[in-house]
């Protein structure tokens, strides 16, 4: 991930809550950014006081979200010099696993959850469109997954980072962060249904040439697509897991 597109979606990771929040806000922030690989697998995280400040919260709150963190496995403190806590990201997640998860949903469900994915990531994307430069489009073009790429667990995560791009590309905090949050509880599901990187390639250099030529109402057409026709499959692969 290049400094600029890196940056971009970290800084909602970090960014002020706005208010003195609980522990469990903190907690789940920093979950969602561990588990979609935004915050990498052994990175060292700031300290409690630095993250209480980044946050706008009490250091009593980091710590005790920090805490949560470690008793889920998801973050790791070392004693010491050159101490601190690290990121421990969970053993990927294996098909089998995630189809249990998605066998535990209702088809309310599974079709309401669908519909927010929907319409916030088409909004990223027509929002995205006003705002990607030059520089935006080709690190984009860069996490477009090639067409002979085995790898179905790389080139997954690479569509999340895709994802995720294309959510800081808003200039909006919040919404990078929702779209987070959505990548976690929804996304990794959605990316079943797709079982080549060439239909997950193909939609999105349409959308990087949409958002290239500035045109949002063609990029959340795009988006639609691409999420309905994931929607789709996933349905029927539902119906096979219950």
């Amino acid at each position: 991930m290049s400094v600029r597109r890196a940056s971009r979606s970290r800084s909602a990771v970090f960014a002020p809550l706005g208010e003195v929040g609980r522990a469990v806000r903190v907690e789940q922030r920093l979950a969602d950014a561990i588990r979609v690989g935004l915050l990498a697998d052994g990175e060292r995280l700031p300290s409690e006081q630095e993250l209480a400040t980044m946050l706008g919260v009490a250091t009593v709150t980091a710590r005790e979200a920090l805490q949560a963190l470690r008793d889920k496995g998801l973050v790791t403190t070392v004693r010491g010099r050159g101490g601190g806590s690290f990121v421990q990201r969970p053993h990927k997640l294996d098909e089998q696993v995630l189809a249990q998860r998605l066998a535990g949903m209702s088809r309310v469900e599974l079709r309401d959850r669908g519909t927010l994915y929907r319409v916030i990531l088409a909004g990223c994307a027509e929002l995205a469109a006003e705002f990607a430069d030059e520089q935006d489009v080709q690190e984009l073009r860069e996490l477009v997954a090639p067409p002979d790429r085995e790898d179905v667990a790389a080139w997954r995560h690479l569509g999340i980072e895709f994802t995720l791009a294309v959510a800081a590309l808003t200039q909006s905090a919040r919404m990078t962060r929702e779209m987070m949050r959505q990548e976690a509880e929804f996304g990794v599901l959605l990316r079943l249904s797709a079982r080549t990187p060439q239909q997950a390639g193909e939609h999105h250099a349409n959308l990087v040439d949409a958002l290239a030529k500035h045109d949002g109402d063609a990029a959340r057409r795009i988006v639609q697509t691409q999420v309905d026709a994931a929607l789709t499959g996933l349905a029927e692969l539902h119906r096979t897991v219950r």
